[in-house]
């Protein structure tokens, strides 16, 4: 069974207009049908405004349908008795940390989540010493999170959600406001999760380098699913990035760019690993000299 499901899932909201008197609908879902399965690591890609943080929004429940339907772990969204169900299953990451974080210290506010459930005290100590080791945070659990960096308190608002033991996470721009050795902790930590404890992963993300860690990439845009493919297919297809405001990671333009020079390389490289040794190749096949 999917993890999650959507279908013809559109979403409408109002904004008023200028004078405040009347109201202007808009629709920010259009249509969708999407599916996704148990330990995929997904990456979604859009311009702002394409419709990526209004459906994250409706996997965790935190918006429902216009029309059309979503189905967590084969639970609709639309049902509040389900809702409890639902964020337990399919936990979620901010873009801001501090807006995760409430407690003063880190151990406190990993139990946060799985008090509010219900589950028994003898318990929840346990899941909070299990969520801050699989984050790489355990000796920090007496510390007030004010004391931590961008990429630790990030990492200390994932063990939040780990400690009521999702089964899907969708991570929305969750890097975004960190330094580069912040992202890469978080980065670091969402591919052990996926990979180690086969969480499903749908990652929000603006950064293509990111993007091109996951199995599979879904391009939104204006609400619509546009492309549907594996990180080599999608990158392959630069033009078509581009018309959506998007582009390829930096790897892949470099590898593109020796490709036009005359060095036979395929289409989609998107990691420095495989250029390297696609190089490497190339200059073992040419007896030792330069491509």
């Amino acid at each position: 069974m999917a993890v999650i499901r959507t279908e013809n899932l559109i979403y409408d909201f109002t904004v008023p207009d200028p004078d405040g008197e009347t109201e202007q609908k808009n629709r920010a879902l259009r249509g969708l049908d999407l599916s996704v399965e148990p330990g995929e690591f997904v990456a979604i890609l859009g311009r702002n405004g394409s419709g990526k943080s209004t459906l994250a929004r409706h996997i965790n429940a935190l918006l429902t349908p216009t029309e059309g339907t979503v189905w967590i772990e084969g639970m609709n969204t639309a049902d509040e008795d389900k809702l409890w169900n639902i964020r337990t299953a399919a936990g979620m990451v901010f873009q801001n940390p501090d807006n995760q974080i409430v407690l003063t210290m880190v151990e406190e506010d990993v139990g946060f989540g799985p008090e509010n459930i219900g589950v028994p005290t003898e318990d929840i100590w346990t899941r909070v010493e299990n969520a801050l080791t699989k984050v790489g945070m355990a000796a920090y659990a007496k510390t007030a999170p004010h004391r931590l960096s961008g990429g630790q308190k990030q990492r200390v608002a994932i063990a939040g959600v780990l400690a009521m033991k999702p089964r899907c996470i969708v991570f929305d721009e969750s890097t975004s406001m960190l330094d580069p050795r912040g992202r890469e902790e978080v980065l670091t930590t969402v591919q052990e999760l996926n990979r180690q404890e086969h969480i499903t992963v749908l990652l929000i993300t603006h950064h293509m380098e990111e993007a091109a860690l996951a199995d599979r990439l879904l391009i939104m845009d204006r609400g619509q699913l546009v492309m549907d493919g594996t990180p080599r297919e999608i990158f392959s297809r630069p033009e078509a990035l581009r018309e959506r405001g998007l582009t390829v990671p930096p790897v892949t333009a470099l590898a593109d760019a020796l490709r036009h020079r005359g060095i036979p390389l395929e289409k989609g490289i998107c990691s420095e690993e495989v250029l390297a040794e696609a190089l490497a190749r190339q200059y073992r096949k040419n007896g030792g000299q330069p491509a």
